[in-house]
């Protein structure tokens, strides 16, 4: 599991940053300092204060001694923040209907400050909330009984924020501080183009998006401590086909389905749905997924340990402490590779 901080060594970082971002980046801290994790989204919503763009640990704004104190202080910020967030999780799960629909209306609102200005950190922190509030969600969505119409806002609101080849694109460009591809030559790509050319910007293959080299980054908040591009790409495209297929398809069929069943087959499904009826795209489907097929497959997967794993708070089952170690030395290797290149 993930090991928490104290507020010592949390201040202690941010102690040396100087003048107004001091002064911000005090109040930040003080917000999310609290073990009343509701009491937190509620200080986040009313700060005055913005939450700046936070980047990565090898972002060239680090390479300024003030700016990166500051970074680090931030990212710091955001840790606790993360920490009281799966907290929070367990807590929204035992939530009453109404209840939950206010918890997560809270914190897609703590997700509107952090995207406001974004950045790395902001896209993982952003990353995160949803996870919590569409992971809980499906499992609702995915028991016998009545479905609260709060739930409708909810999955309209988590929807207000998707990603696309456009943000993936954008998301690199910005972290590796170049504009490698323009944005009106990224739209005039074919899509069977675009993952290949992120995945050469990242240095790995198109496949990076379903098994990146480091994917031992993509769970706890290991993404805190590193530059690791590829697991947060991967992490934002999947919740996507979440976000904008899985979840209003199966809202859709609880709706409009008299009976169900968790167990109900593609064919039930599609007979409520009908045969033709079309979602938007998501990251996973290019073209328009068909809906009976999205709510078969969401109700296959939140049937899975798959499913809560999707929250990424703690170290993958069955990936030892051994096999880690491998993962990140050959992360190191190509790390101090690429660093070679570029000298």
């Amino acid at each position: 599991m993930i090991k928490t901080i104290g507020l010592v060594g949390l201040l202690s970082s941010a102690m040396l940053v100087i003048g107004a971002e001091k002064d911000v980046l005090n109040n930040w801290e003080k917000v999310v300092s609290t073990n009343d994790f509701a009491k937190t989204l509620v200080s986040v919503r009313a700060l005055q204060d913005e939450w700046p763009a936070i980047h990565s640990v090898k972002h060239a704004i680090n390479k300024d001694a003030k700016n990166a104190l500051a970074q680090t202080g931030y990212r710091d910020v955001a840790r606790t923040f993360l920490l009281g967030l799966e907290r929070y999780e367990k807590v929204l799960r035992e939530m009453p209907p109404e209840a939950f629909c206010v918890g997560a209306g809270a914190l897609l609102d703590a997700r509107e400050r952090f995207l406001k200005n974004p950045g790395y950190i902001n896209y993982f922190i952003s990353d995160a909330i949803n996870r919590v509030i569409y992971v809980n969600l499906g499992e609702r969505l995915a028991k016998v009984g009545d479905v609260p119409t709060c739930y409708d806002k909810v999955v309209e609101r988590l929807a207000e924020f998707r990603c696309d080849w456009s943000l993936l694109f954008e998301i690199t460009n910005q972290e590796l501080g170049t504009k490698q591809m323009a944005m009106a030559e990224i739209q005039a790509m074919p899509l069977k183009d675009k993952a290949e050319a992120i995945g050469k910007m990242v240095g790995q293959e198109e496949t990076f998006l379903v098994f990146p080299q480091d994917i031992h980054n993509l769970y706890g908040l290991r993404l805190l401590e590193k530059c690791s591009l590829p697991p947060l790409l991967t992490r934002l495209s999947s919740a996507d086909h979440v976000i904008g297929g899985l979840l209003p398809a199966l809202l859709s069929y609880r709706r409009k389905a008299e009976r169900f069943s968790p167990t109900d087959s593609f064919q039930q499904i599609q007979s409520i749905l009908g045969e033709d009826t079309r979602m938007s795209p998501t990251m996973y489907n290019g073209g328009q997924p068909l809906a009976a097929s999205l709510a078969s497959e969401a109700l296959r997967f939140i049937d899975t340990e798959r499913w809560r794993m999707a929250l990424y708070f703690s170290d993958l089952l069955g990936i030892t402490k051994e096999i880690i170690e491998r993962f990140e030395k050959e992360e190191a290797e190509r790390d101090a590779e690429r660093e070679a290149k570029q000298r």
